[in-house]
Formats: C-alpha cells, sequence, structure tokens
C-alpha cells in the first residue's frame, strides 16, 4: 500500500493557503495549514511532512528562517519557498538556508505541481541512499537474507562473512547461547583466520560482552585483553539482543591492519547484532509454531482414535501407543471405580522397572492424593503391559509423578498415572499440549468405561430374565443351558474359531429371551394351542431381538436369534427365509434347539427318547434342518451322550452369558 506525500502549507494569507490546499489535494496528497512559521513549527513536533510550501514573507519567522530550522530538526523534510520577488541573490540564500527550491507569485497550477513532483521524487531517491557502507551491507543482509527459507547456520555463516568483509577484519566469529539468556556460549561459526586470537580469547570477548550494556571494544593501546598478545590489534564485539535475553555474541577482530576498532564501527556492528537476533527470534517463533502445529495435529489425530472405539481394551491400546509417541515416562497407568462397577486397573510399565519400586515412594505419593484402597488395587491387581526402553533410569531416585484425577469426568473416581524415575520434568516434543492430550484419554477411557459397565449390567438384567424364562416352566427351566452346550460342541465339530463358538454360546443362552412377554397359561398349556395361541408363540423370536438389539456388545449374535426358528425350506418363522439365506449359526441353533426339545419332558406330553430324537433329526436334514449342522450333531452323538455332552459344558463353566 502507497503512503500518501504529506504537506504543510504555510502562509499568513487565508486565501493563499486555501488555493494550495485545494490544488495539492486534487493532487491526493494530504493537506495540513499553518499561519506562520512558529504554529508549523508546532505542528512539525507531532507531524511528520514530506514537504512543506511557505512564503519567505511572513510576521514572525520568515520562510528562510523557517527552511533553515526544518533543514536542523527534520532534514528528510523538504522546504519550498513562495516569494513576491525572484532574484539569484534570493535563491541562493534560500538553497544555503535549507530549502529545495523556490516559486514566485504569481504562479501558475501546473507550475507549482511540476515543483512539488520533483521534489518529491529527488526526496525519495535522497532516503533510499544509505548513508555509509556499512549500513548498505546490512541492508543487502537484511532484504537478501530470509533465514526462514533456509537453515540458520546458512544464515549464521553468511552473517560471519559479512561482519568480517563489511569491517574489514581478518577474522569474525558468532558464538550462541542454548537458551536466552544463558551465559554459556558455544561456537557456532566463523570466518577467516579465528585462530590468530586463540580460543582463550575468543571466549574472554564474549563473555565480557555479555557483562557489558553496549558491546565490548579492546585493542592494545587501550591495555585491556590483547595486551601483551601478537598478531591481533583489535577486536570488537556485540551482544546478540531477543526480547528473552542475548542470544549470543557477534565479534570481529584485526591483525594486519593497524587501525582499531572505533565506537562508530561497534555502533554500527550492534546493528548487525540486533538485526541477527531478530532474524533468529523470528526463526525460533516460526519453528516453534510449526512445532505446535504438528503436534496439534498429532494430539488431534490421537484423540481421534482415543475415542473411535467404547472397548475398553481397545482404548487402553491406543491410548498407550498415543502416549509413547508423545511422551518419556517410565509407567502409565488408569484406574477407575464407582459404585457397583468392577474396577479397572490397567499399567503400562518399562520391562526394566523392578516390582519393588512400585511399593516405596511411588506407592507414597499416589496415596497423598487417592484412596488407599484404590491404591492398592491398582498396584497389586489389574491389566499389566510393559514395553522395552533404552533411556536409562535410577531406579533409586524419586520419581516425578503426575496425577490426573478423573473424579470429574463421570460418576466414578480413579486417576491416570505418569510416572519417570529420572531428573527433569515428564516431557514431550510439545509440552503445552500434553495436559489436552491426557484429557482426551481421560475422557475416552472415562466413556468406554462406563459404556461397558452399563452393558454389563444390562446383560446381567438380560442373563436374569433368560433365567426367568426357563423357570416360567418347570419341565424346560435348563433348556436354554442345553441348547448352549449341543450347539457349542457343534461348532467345535466344525473347527469354528473360539469367538464364534463363544458368540453362539451367548445365543443359545439368550434365545428364548423373548418368550418373557408370552403369558404362562400359553407357554403351559397342556392341550394343543388354538391359532391365535401359536401366533403368539411365533412372535418371541422377533421379541427377543427387540429385546437385545440395544446392547451393541449382543449386535454380532441377534441375527441368530431373531431367526432360529427359520426351517431350511423356507416354512419357518418370522420371516421365512429358506436355505443359506438362513444365519448359519442361526441353523445350527435350530439343530441344537430341536434335538433338546424332543429329547425333554413337556407339560403337555413326555420325551419320545434319545433315539427318536435322533431319527428326526436325520428325517429332517434338508428340509426343516440344515444338513452340515445336522451331521456334525448326529456325529457327536455316536460317541458320547447328550448327558455328558451337558455335563462337559456345565464343566467349563461357560453356563453364563459372557461379556466382550
Amino acid at each position: 500500500m502507497t503512503v500518501k506525500p504529506r504537506i504543510l502549507v504555510v502562509d499568513d494569507d487565508q486565501e493563499v493557503r486555501s488555493f494550495c490546499r485545494e490544488i495539492l489535494e486534487l493532487q491526493n496528497f494530504i493537506v495540513e495549514e499553518a499561519e506562520n512559521g512558529a504554529k508549523a513549527l508546532k505542528i512539525l513536533k507531532k507531524t511528520s511532512f514530506s514537504l512543506i510550501l511557505s512564503d519567505i514573507m511572513m510576521p514572525d519567522i520568515s520562510g528562510l528562517d523557517l527552511a533553515s530550522k526544518v533543514r536542523d530538526k527534520y532534514p528528510d523534510t523538504f522546504v519550498i519557498l513562495v516569494t513576491g520577488h525572484g532574484s539569484i541573490d534570493l535563491a541562493k540564500d534560500a538553497i544555503r538556508r535549507g530549502a529545495f527550491d523556490f516559486i514566485t507569485k504569481p504562479f501558475k497550477i501546473e507550475e507549482l505541481h511540476q515543483t512539488v513532483i520533483r521534489a518529491l521524487e529527488v526526496r525519495e531517491k535522497q532516503l533510499s541512499v544509505l548513508p555509509s557502507p556499512e549500513l548498505k551491507d546490512l541492508y543487502d543482509l537484511t532484504v537478501n537474507i530470509d533465514v526462514s527459507k533456509q537453515s540458520i547456520q546458512t544464515y549464521l555463516d553468511t552473517l560471519a562473512t559479512s561482519l568480517k568483509n563489511t569491517f574489514r577484519g581478518d577474522s569474525s566469529r558468532i558464538c550462541l547461547s542454548r537458551e536466552p539468556g544463558d551465559v554459556s556460549l558455544f561456537r557456532n561459526t566463523g570466518s577467516g583466520k579465528e585462530e590468530h586470537l586463540g580460543e582463550d580469547l575468543w571466549e574472554s570477548a564474549s563473555r565480557a560482552t555479555l557483562e557489558s550494556k553496549g558491546g565490548y571494544l579492546a585493542d592494545k593501546n587501550a591495555k585491556q585483553m590483547l595486551s601483551g598478545k601478537t598478531g591481533v590489534f583489535s577486536l570488537m564485539a556485540a551482544p546478540i539482543p531477543s526480547p528473552e535475553g542475548n542470544l549470543g555474541v557477534c565479534m570481529v577482530a584485526r591483525s594486519r591492519i593497524p587501525a582499531p576498532f572505533t565506537a562508530r564501527d561497534l555502533k554500527l556492528m550492534g546493528l548487525f547484532s540486533a538485526q541477527a537476533g531478530n532474524q533468529l527470534t523470528n526463526y525460533s517463533m516460526a519453528s516453534y509454531l510449526r512445532e505446535q502445529t504438528e503436534n496439534l495435529e498429532q494430539v488431534n489425530i490421537l484423540a481421534a482414535e482415543f475415542t473411535s472405539s467404547l472397548d475398553t481394551s481397545q482404548v487402553l491400546s491406543s491410548i498407550s501407543s498415543g502416549l509413547k509417541a508423545m511422551i518419556e515416562f517410565d509407567l502409565f497407568g488408569i484406574f477407575l471405580s464407582g459404585k457397583d462397577m468392577i474396577p479397572l486397573s490397567y499399567m503400562l510399565v518399562r520391562s526394566d522397572l523392578p516390582d519393588d519400586v512400585l511399593n516405596t515412594e511411588f506407592r507414597t505419593i499416589l496415596e497423598k492424593t487417592q484412596n488407599k484402597t484404590d491404591v492398592d488395587l491398582f498396584l497389586d491387581s489389574g491389566i499389566r503391559d510393559s514395553f522395552a526402553s533404552v533411556r536409562s533410569s535410577d531406579w533409586q531416585h524419586s520419581p516425578v509423578v503426575d496425577i490426573l484425577d478423573l473424579g470429574e469426568f463421570s460418576s466414578f473416581r480413579g486417576m491416570i498415572v505418569l510416572a519417570k524415575w529420572a531428573e527433569g520434568k515428564i516431557t514431550g516434543r510439545t509440552p503445552s499440549y500434553i495436559p489436552i492430550l491426557i484429557r482426551h484419554a481421560a475422557s475416552a477411557v472415562s466413556n468406554a468405561y462406563l459404556f461397558e459397565t452399563s452393558e454389563r449390567n444390562y446383560i446381567q438384567a438380560i442373563s436374569a430374565l433368560a433365567s426367568a424364562v426357563d423357570a416360567k416352566d418347570p419341565y424346560t427351566h435348563n433348556h436354554s443351558r442345553n441348547v448352549a452346550a449341543y450347539v457349542t460342541r457343534i461348532a467345535a465339530q466344525l473347527r469354528l474359531p473360539s469367538r464364534e463358538i463363544a458368540l453362539l454360546n451367548n445365543a443359545a443362552l439368550l434365545h428364548d429371551i423373548g418368550k418373557i412377554g408370552i403369558p404362562e397359561l400359553i407357554l403351559n398349556k397342556e392341550s394343543s394351542l388354538t391359532e391365535e395361541e401359536y401366533h403368539i408363540i411365533k412372535t418371541h423370536p422377533e421379541v427377543g431381538y427387540n429385546i437385545l438389539r440395544p446392547v451393541t456388545a449382543f449386535g454380532s449374535f441377534i441375527n441368530t436369534v431373531r431367526y432360529h426358528h427359520e426351517r431350511y425350506d423356507g416354512k419357518g418363522y418370522p420371516t421365512g427365509l429358506s436355505g443359506e439365506d438362513i444365519p448359519f449359526h442361526a441353523r445350527m441353533l435350530a439343530v441344537a434347539d430341536c434335538f433338546d426339545a424332543m429329547t425333554s419332558d413337556r407339560v403337555y406330553r413326555k420325551s419320545p427318547g434319545v433315539d427318536f430324537a435322533i431319527k428326526e433329526i436325520r428325517k429332517n436334514s434338508g428340509t426343516q434342518l440344515d444338513p452340515c449342522a445336522s451331521d456334525a450333531l448326529l456325529f457327536i452323538l455316536k460317541s458320547i451322550t447328550p448327558e455328558d455332552v451337558v455335563a462337559d459344558y456345565i464343566s467349563t463353566g461357560s453356563n453364563q452369558v459372557m461379556f466382550s
């Protein structure tokens, strides 16, 4: 954006001022007025102007005197004088007083315009020329070097060479500190014959510079540090400033040129050092922002991973791997507990961490803020994983422990713990984001734990309902258990994976849950059912499906419950599916369900016996029942009795709905 030139019109004649103002504003200049020289000087104290257009003849201060005062106090402001009597002598006097030019009254608009434009052009060129070669070098270094587009080392190498050449030195050196304000400096770069000075003198000069306010100047005549040292005639050094403290020192030494550095040289070198400080600070800020951005992106990614599942084990796994990527620690742990809730205790520790270390000062630190019983449960039970680390730790050293109380995240109590047995705080690439990451982890694990606890409670309620269904009929109160025994044995015979067997077990235990809503008069009716009663009976698979559907953990087997009364020939219910359109687990469950129904006493009949049931299974294979599942059950019963199948099942302790 171009800045408009600002012009001050000085004349005791209001009409002249107004006329000039109107002309200049039409040329897009910013114009102010003053009725005399004193008023003009008062305005100049507050506002800078590119140009002053002043009448010579004024009652208090003449235009010539005003031009002299402006030249002395405001050398960047040009003055054009206006007079009614032009002469050679007047022109000479005007120029001697510092005026750029003069015009005579009455003047034409074009003449005023051309004179103003010419003055502004000359002024712009004059201001763009630096007053010394050193400042030109500094200007070139400032304009041509962008440290954000190159490495810090490249920039400092360029600066060291520029310092040596600009100040006609034989060698230069730049030393930086590790942290702003640190008095310990380390050589970063240099140029020329640095060995002429010796490391001890470079170090002494840098130390003296940091102790000084504006820089350090040394030469042989001053009887300072160079006295008695051959080969070096003069040295100057300036600190590299930053808002947080000095970043280091710039130094230049002369050995061949017998002219000592001057105070002016040191002042100019201070400008170079200040520019270096700005560049280094800007680079550091840009690097910090880049690092912060990268880590914020990483935190967001990890937070999304933390909350991508409501399975506690998966959440703990993603939190563990995520924290290891961001934080250096020896122990990470989570403990959650609440009323009527099974406590969750998880710990990820270094594989070389001795067990007895946890029961010393670490336990004491936890007990200062946490319930002692909870600490006992956390340290002595629960899941414990380990990881390898090449970093050395002093296990005898007091640990640094960070504890986040999880009570604020839900209605239960708990904590997240990070511990490190080493000097210093637990740190990551971006410590400021570590609390954010930990809180995301706390929120994720709390939500997963609360969800699983709620589902577990619901499952227990469903299991109780299933038991209540079986209890409605004293003749079939073990029906669901028996069906589970048969179907899991069929699944094992068909070599299904253990996870599928577990799902079939849950489906079998809950397959008749829908009968909870069927009146006992229908369930226990000794005579044949009416068409309406049979229609009510046939609703139980759909009712069971709707009861189980809200539980995420049941999602993988609710269709098994829904379709276990479908027939292979398509004549079943509730939807009339046939063949392989019926889920395979439901076809397996149908075989087990039919077999137990035929081998159990009912209120309206006695069991026709195992042999009858085997014949019926064989007879209905391929019509009512799936051939593969039927063959598997028939093969099993060749070598083991139904009673033994049930006994083996009970011995495994599987006759409860399992939560996974």
